[in-house]
């Protein structure tokens, strides 16, 4: 019984020899493979990297967020790419921001008409303070007053400009350089004017009421 019990390990123990050199011999192969492979994608790489770039191209890169792989944007054709009311000229593009840049860009356009204008500032008076209702009629009420809600609008007497009639216009500076084009960027600052210094659109009106101004 022992003697049997002995020949029957004797071959297990064989057969687990065999198949770890077996297992080994694999392995070899395998990181032989992978090693070429490897140096076969590394000079591939560095050839890329020693091509010259194509002039007239954008710097801007744009970043796949599911694989990471940056490749670069086609010209821009002169595009004035508008983050919030600043002009977005470098850094990478992921699809959060570039998100942002469209529906800027589209604000944009749309403010610079009478109405398009009032439905932008209503939508960011919301979502940047919070007033609705009473507080944005009577945001409403001022600047249709002051402007009529039009970002063209100058007062020649006084020099004030645009859609919050800013005095002097280059107050606009603080939040953005294209203020005499852009109609967002007068929103903003309206609306910051009008949190910093009275809290409240319908404060900022009373005070209109009573010295014609704000």
């Amino acid at each position: 019984m022992v003697i049997y019990m002995s020949g029957i390990w004797s071959r297990t123990a064989a057969g687990r020899s065999v198949r770890a050199l077996v297992g080994v011999l694999l392995a070899l192969a395998l990181t032989l493979a992978l090693n070429t492979f490897g140096g076969d994608s590394a000079r591939a790489a560095e050839a890329g990297d020693s091509a010259p770039s194509i002039s007239g191209e954008s710097s801007l890169a744009v970043v796949n967020p599911e694989s990471g792989a940056e490749q670069v944007s086609q010209p821009l054709a002169a595009a004035r790419l508008v983050v919030a009311t600043e002009v977005l000229t470098s850094g990478k593009l992921t699809a959060l921001n570039l998100s942002s840049v469209a529906r800027s860009a589209y604000l944009v356009k749309k403010a610079k008409t009478r109405n398009g204008a009032r439905s932008v500032g209503k939508l960011l008076a919301e979502e940047n303070y919070g007033w609705s209702g009473k507080q944005w009629q009577c945001l409403d009420k001022l600047w249709i007053k002051e402007s009529q809600w039009t970002y063209t609008s100058h007062n020649k007497r006084t020099g004030a400009h645009g859609i919050p009639q800013a005095y002097p216009a280059t107050k606009y500076e603080y939040m953005g350089s294209d203020w005499r084009k852009n109609p967002v960027t007068q929103i903003m600052w309206g609306l910051k004017y009008i949190d910093v210094r009275y809290g409240t659109p319908c404060k900022a009106l009373n005070t209109f009421y009573r010295t014609r101004m704000y």
